[in-house]
């Protein structure tokens, strides 16, 4: 329960890093989501080395660089677009939608059952996240609610690419988070490389300071995720880390970047998404 606590407080700052420095740098959203996330896959990788944990088989390494493609390779542009379009707490409030995503895949996808638990739990996140996309005043920021939400249904389904590997594999928590991360790296470098033509090294230089803490925060979070996954149930743990980060992101961008963070319907939708999250997980 404290390392999930952990990992959803270094989540949320890491949201809220990202909207400040956002603001302070003039690299584009995919240059920064590269940076933070190659600090994150080295800080990660250090984590792993310095916990002693045996190092992964090849096979153990092509599996979680699949994930680690998947997300945060494939979403972490979108995730931090997301976060300058309509800011934290409404991104954050939005990717809580994610466990509802990954349950419905698995049903699809890995044969899970239905539950009464888990349709109930699927409307009450389909609802709050409608709050947030209907939001007054949020009409010309409808981008950014759509950006949310596909790095949500990318979470998803790599909750479930994840869940299949882990019962085929032993590899560590840490370990696994650092072949995601680094995974995720190298998808991002060679996306950016693409978008910009070759021309990243301004980007880079003008991220990297700003992005440098949020980076940190990831190489954290997800190693101490997955640990928590590896000692504890995954409906615990998951509406645990889940609600831990968006109570501590609508806190902290509060405080950061004034009361529009907190409106009544971005705090509808948060109550929503955690009661909706914690019914699916727990089913």
């Amino acid at each position: 329960m404290v390392l999930a606590v952990i990992a959803g407080v270094a989540w949320a700052s890491n949201i809220v890093i990202v909207r400040w420095a956002l603001d302070r740098t003039a690299a584009p959203p995919l240059v920064a989501a590269t940076v933070s996330v190659t600090v994150a896959a080295v800080v990660a990788a250090v984590v792993a080395v310095v916990s002693g944990q045996a190092t992964p088989s090849s096979e153990d390494f092509w599996r979680f660089a699949l994930v680690g493609a998947i997300a945060p390779g494939s979403s972490q542009g979108l995730f931090v677009a997301s976060i300058g379009m309509i800011g934290p707490s409404r991104t954050s409030v939005l990717i809580g939608t994610s466990p509802a995503w990954s349950v419905l895949l698995a049903i699809v996808f890995l044969g899970e059952s239905w539950q009464a638990a888990v349709i109930v739990g699927t409307l009450l996140t389909i609802v709050g996240g409608a709050l947030i996309s209907w939001e007054p005043g949020l009409d010309a920021r409808r981008v950014g609610v759509m950006l949310a939400l596909a790095t949500a249904l990318t979470f998803g389904i790599r909750d479930v690419v994840a869940r299949q590997f882990n019962t085929q594999s032993d590899v560590s928590s840490w370990w696994s988070g650092a072949m995601v991360l680094s995974a995720a790296a190298v998808v991002l470098w060679m996306i950016t490389a693409v978008a910009t033509r070759g021309k990243v090294a301004s980007g880079v230089r003008s991220a990297l300071p700003e992005f440098l803490v949020s980076g940190l925060m990831i190489g954290l979070a997800l190693p101490f995720l997955l640990e928590a996954l590896d000692r504890g149930r995954v409906g615990l743990v998951a509406p645990l880390s889940l609600s831990a980060q968006n109570i501590t992101v609508v806190a902290l961008s509060s405080a950061a970047f004034g009361a529009n963070e907190r409106t009544r319907s971005v705090l509808i939708a948060l109550v929503l998404i955690i009661v909706g999250a914690t019914l699916v997980t727990t089913a």
